[in-house]
């Protein structure tokens, strides 16, 4: 009896040191007053894309989700491959018609020995798995990069067109002009529909400020968002306007794009469903039980060993190795549509590109030379506000033009797996 007891108190403090070892619950509520205070900030200064493109991977919060899961991948990886913890069995019975020691007891602790290598896979296929999360943040880096380049673009865009408007609108020699041609009509020498064509323009012109600054409130708020910045930043941005546009190559490889953010992402993807693939069928073969054990009857004390296997006779993990083998075909299928998509968007981006290099819009009148023949007389206030419509439809359209170039420049950019954003 006594020695009955002397086991299970030992068995008691065996399972106690074992719970000691466990990890303890730690909860982490949220801080609202410090994410209030996140993002906040008076005002954004902007000189270069590189510098709209720094500020967005440092806030975006698609990013920073992405960069907690690929933490969560690695630790996943560095704790995966560990042996499954012994098994510790123990019983006592009492005999009811004792005819001597009343009680029988026993006890086993068996461990598991990963003969079929299964485990150095799955911590394989883990790191694979870790490893493509993090080339999953790359690939969307080089997204976000040149989303805020883009947004850069439009906005500085957008608040030029808004001051050419503007000037455009408070031109005193317009004014006087349409004071004359008012003149004029009063003294019939304008029609009635020709009056209504010059007010028409005055009111498209100022419709198209209240536009131009309603669309450039939405784009801040875009860039804002992207950035991770709250609401009210004030964004100050001036980029060179004097650096031109290349032409681009004519072809490029289309092989070169296989070393892409996206490929590559794709690629290690495809590496981790391998070696699970590789893990799932070598668990089809048995691991090995094995552990010592101690049987106490009728005040016998016994020793042995206990040896297990399971036979792989008709389950074989059959539907694990199935399921994995359609994850490899998915992410092989995965890896291939990547490259293709972007094949096929980088020609696109690279004719867009070249049509646009190709075709300059062309100036009609120069703006000077309308306000000379304006003031030599030779030009009608009706004739001298329809040059001058031509001259400011030419001048939107030329920075039109150039921001559409910008754009194209830097959608092409996403393609090029030698920039700064694609490595």
């Amino acid at each position: 009896m006594k020695t009955m007891n002397a086991n299970l108190l030992f068995l008691s403090a065996l399972a106690a040191s074992f719970a000691a070892g466990c990890r303890s619950y730690e909860p982490k509520p949220i801080d609202w007053e410090l994410e209030a205070r996140a993002g906040v900030t008076n005002e954004l200064r902007i000189g270069t894309l590189e510098d709209a493109a720094v500020v967005a991977l440092i806030g975006n919060r698609e990013l920073n989700a992405m960069r907690l899961k690929a933490a969560k991948s690695s630790r996943v990886a560095r704790e995966t491959g560990w042996w499954e913890d012994p098994e510790l069995d123990f019983d006592v019975m009492r005999i009811v018609n004792p005819s001597g020691h009343p009680f029988l007891g026993g006890g086993s602790l068996a461990f598991t020995i990963p003969l079929s290598g299964a485990l150095a896979l799955d911590e394989k296929a883990a790191q694979a798995y870790a490893a493509a999360d993090a080339a999953d943040i790359r690939a969307s880096e080089a997204d976000v990069s040149a989303e805020a380049r883009k947004l850069a673009i439009r906005l500085y865009a957008l608040r030029r067109r808004g001051k050419m408007l503007r000037e455009w609108n408070a031109d005193g020699r317009a004014e006087s002009a349409r004071a004359n041609v008012e003149r004029l009509h009063e003294a019939g020498e304008v029609t009635s529909t020709e009056l209504a064509g010059v007010r028409r323009r005055m009111h498209a012109l100022r419709h198209d400020i209240m536009e131009n600054e309603k669309e450039t409130a939405a784009t801040e708020i875009a860039f804002l968002r992207l950035s991770g910045l709250r609401p009210g930043t004030q964004i100050h941005i001036a980029l060179d306007e004097t650096k031109e546009v290349p032409m681009p190559n004519a072809k490029d490889d289309p092989l070169e794009l296989v070393k892409h953010p996206k490929v590559m992402a794709a690629l290690v993807r495809l590496d981790g469903t391998e070696h699970a693939l590789h893990a799932e069928i070598r668990r089809q073969y048995p691991d090995l039980k094995l552990g010592p054990a101690y049987v106490n009857e009728e005040g016998l004390d016994r020793f042995g060993l206990v040896a297990g296997i399971s036979l792989p006779l008709w389950n074989r993990n059959r539907k694990g190795i199935a399921e994995a083998e359609g994850a490899r075909d998915g992410a092989r299928l995965a890896a291939i549509d990547v490259w293709r998509s972007l094949v096929c968007d980088a020609a696109e981006a690279r004719a867009n590109l070249v049509r646009l290099l190709e075709h300059p819009p062309v100036p009609t009148s120069e703006r000077e030379q309308a306000d000379r023949l304006a003031e030599a007389g030779e030009l009608t206030p009706l004739e001298y506000l329809d040059v001058r419509e031509e001259i400011m439809g030419f001048e939107l359209a030329h920075a039109d033009w150039r921001r559409d170039v910008a754009l194209a420049a830097a959608e092409l950019e996403k393609f090029n797996v030698n920039s700064n954003a694609n490595r």
